[in-house]
């Protein structure tokens, strides 16, 4: 009989207690961020991106080739409506001067970002073609046509999510896209996991044997591919003054298992590497209760050994983003959730 009595008990007193809980962290998390729910936001987005790749020789470490291609900037608008955010970036087209310097490139990218209270996810695709290369070993004045492959196309997709242990005090929205506002300086530890795939393929050689030995016999190739698996913890912090200001930074460091695969004439190979993985992000900015402004800043490197060849491949984004947040009238009071929730009968 009393354990009949003991096991509701029991029950009824964890789910008080989370309720307790639940409570206490929404108290707390008022007093170091600020939600805006009767707001929905607009900004413009202007973006460079530098995505490149180069290979080296463990050989002679002087001799090294980079290949980038010649799309730097996007721009773009943002919007925060229905408590979802939307934003719509496409790249813009180089001046002729550069065109004739770097050749043409094409490019596709697609991103979808997902932030919650605590935790992040990202997932992208792009695909460039049309590269132009710098060579270490030749020196080509400035303003002078760079040697340009454009038959060289690249297609990287990758997914990376992060889990912030500081739900009370820090917001990850506040500094990767300005959904809410942190209003105390805060830190928070993180875990990040991530997974990248990247592949590469040329009409011809990508770097012929009968130009410099220094890269040996796998210097002559024209594709690879790698897949990345990251584990990496880190830590983010955000300082903050007079509520508006504020100055982010996060790094996460760890290792990463990369399966690579690359064709030396008819030979298929395939190498599993073991590298360490670094990930930077720095954002500043004024993020007032209607106008908020920033730069952020955000760095990337996977870095392979195969033979006697290093290969690199670098991705670093620089942001400027500004917007104003308008009070929410009429269907802009809607949330996303109740719009798709089925009318009961």
């Amino acid at each position: 009989m009393l354990r009949a009595l003991f096991l509701p008990l029991l029950l009824l007193l964890c789910v008080d207690g989370f309720s307790q809980s639940k409570f206490l962290d929404s108290i707390a998390r008022a007093q170091y961020v600020q939600r805006f729910p009767d707001y929905f936001f607009i900004w413009p987005v202007f973006r460079q991106r530098a995505s490149s790749f180069e290979f080296q020789s463990t050989r002679t470490p002087s001799q090294k080739v980079a290949f980038s291609p010649n799309i730097r900037y996007h721009a773009g608008l943002g919007f925060y409506l229905f408590e979802v955010g939307f934003r719509f970036i496409v790249a813009l087209p180089p001046s002729q001067t550069s065109i004739q310097e770097f050749g043409e490139s094409e490019s596709f990218n697609l991103q979808a970002n997902l932030v919650g209270k605590n935790w992040g996810l990202d997932a992208f695709t792009e695909r460039y073609k049309g590269y132009y290369i710098e060579d270490a070993s030749l020196t080509i004045p400035k303003g002078q046509p760079k040697e340009q492959r454009k038959d060289i196309e690249t297609v990287n997709t990758g997914v990376t999510g992060l889990f912030f242990f500081n739900k009370r005090r820090f917001s990850v929205r506040a500094t990767y896209n300005f959904y809410e506002r942190q209003l105390k300086s805060a830190g928070s530890p993180f875990a990040m996991a991530s997974f990248n795939r990247f592949k590469f393929r040329a009409d011809s050689l990508v770097y012929n044997l009968s130009e410099n030995a220094a890269f040996g016999d796998a210097g002559d190739f024209k594709d690879l591919a790698y897949s990345t698996v990251t584990i990496a913890p880190g830590y983010a912090y955000t300082f903050v003054v007079n509520k508006s200001w504020f100055l982010g930074t996060s790094g996460g460091v760890g290792p990463a298992f990369n399966f690579f695969d690359y064709s030396v004439g008819q030979n298929g190979n395939s190498v599993l590497d073991v590298r360490p993985f670094f990930n930077v992000r720095l954002s500043a900015g004024y993020n007032s209760e209607r106008f908020f402004a920033g730069i952020i800043y955000s760095y990337q490197t996977v870095n392979i050994h195969f033979e006697n060849i290093q290969f690199t491949s670098r991705n670093g984004t620089f942001r400027l983003q500004f917007g104003y947040r308008f009070r929410e009238v009429g269907v802009l009071k809607k949330r996303a959730k109740e719009m798709i929730k089925p009318k009961s009968r």
